[in-house]
């Protein structure tokens, strides 16, 4: 079924891209839409493996707001899986354990920081003033880089490939589309890349009305339908700093949390559906398998240890919402002292 976009009178049918150049300038033009907005975007970075062997991503980028970092890999997917692809990925992955590579990141974000009056207020904001920004760049370049693929096309070996790394492989999409007189359009799929674990509530709680001014329709009916279920069977949904994380006693008498949602987002912890937390591997498979069928999860589910199913407007359905739920209630009863 060919894709289309409609945009008033226009329609606007799937078109290749040209070259990879081509789509490394989309990337380029909407960072902010891939990353957000308190990021240092580092072109053509050139890395270095300890054995000398050289290669440049199309860039590094330093998120400021998840103190993350990620190595950011264009590719078309007709150059080939094998072939090109996971070479360049496994060379950049290599590069990045270079401590020389990471000094010289931090310094190029520092540089690019003492230009910005911009950064300079977005850090303060966080508390991390002048005398604290070195510490807090090397405290971020100190973690391993997730590795961003915006991509026209997902490879079908990519999952496996992620799982041979032990790595997370975010795959963004990003199609192009051409109306009849030429005029040209972009669709990227992208949520939140990644996300802290629950929040300690100590360091202070958000309220209910200021988490729902800050989500899209999606996520505000999310939240309520959360809400409810929490109200109806007992469980909880306990606010952090910027979220709400949603906790379950398990049959053992134990507090889990499968996952938080976010004013952009809903994290799934995973990694958690284990036997050790009460949760049997057939449980996790019924609720990956309607998880899949979620458009923003069923090209990162596999490929992420806390993947994220984005409640954008546009991103997530009305049906999609009504699926998660439903698939969480089954998962919840399976695992709960109380249904």
């Amino acid at each position: 079924m060919m894709m289309r976009i409609v945009m008033g009178s226009k329609i606007f049918e799937r078109s290749e891209f040209e070259s990879e150049a081509e789509l490394e300038e989309v990337v380029r033009s909407h960072s902010n839409i891939i990353f957000g907005d308190d990021i240092i975007y580092i072109p053509q970075k050139l890395i270095t493996t300890l054995q000398g062997f050289s290669t440049v991503p199309e860039a590094i980028v330093v998120d400021l707001d998840a103190e993350q970092w990620y190595i950011v890999e264009v590719e078309l997917a007709k150059h080939g899986m094998w072939s090109h692809i996971a070479p360049q990925i496994t060379k950049q992955i290599v590069a990045a354990e270079n401590p020389r590579v990471r000094k010289e990141i931090v310094q190029v974000a520092i540089n690019e920081i003492e230009k910005s009056d911009t950064l300079k207020q977005r850090l303060g904001e966080k508390g991390v003033h002048e005398i604290k920004v070195l510490g807090f760049l090397q405290e971020i370049l100190e973690k391993d880089p997730l590795m961003v693929i915006p991509i026209d096309a997902i490879p079908q070996d990519l999952e496996a490939f992620a799982k041979v790394l032990n790595r997370d492989l975010v795959p963004v999409l990003v199609e192009k589309y051409e109306s009849k007189d030429g005029e040209i359009a972009y669709r990227i799929v992208s949520s939140k890349l990644v996300v802290l674990p629950p929040e300690d509530t100590d360091q202070g709680k958000i309220s209910e009305e200021e988490f729902l001014k800050k989500c899209e329709r999606p996520g505000v009916i999310l939240y309520h339908r959360l809400k409810e279920l929490a109200k109806a069977v007992g469980d909880e949904l306990i606010p952090g700093k910027s979220s709400f994380s949603y906790y379950v006693v398990t049959k053992g008498g134990k507090k889990f949390c499968p996952f938080t949602i976010w004013p952009d987002g809903v994290a799934i912890y995973k990694l958690r559906f284990t036997e050790k937390h009460g949760v049997k591997e057939e449980v996790h498979s019924k609720f990956r398998e309607s998880l899949l069928k979620i458009e923003s999860l069923k090209n990162k589910y596999d490929l992420m240890k806390i993947p994220i199913m984005s409640t954008h407007a546009g991103e997530i359905s009305e049906y999609e919402i009504d699926l998660f739920i439903e698939a969480f209630k089954e998962f919840r009863n399976s695992i709960a002292k109380t249904s």
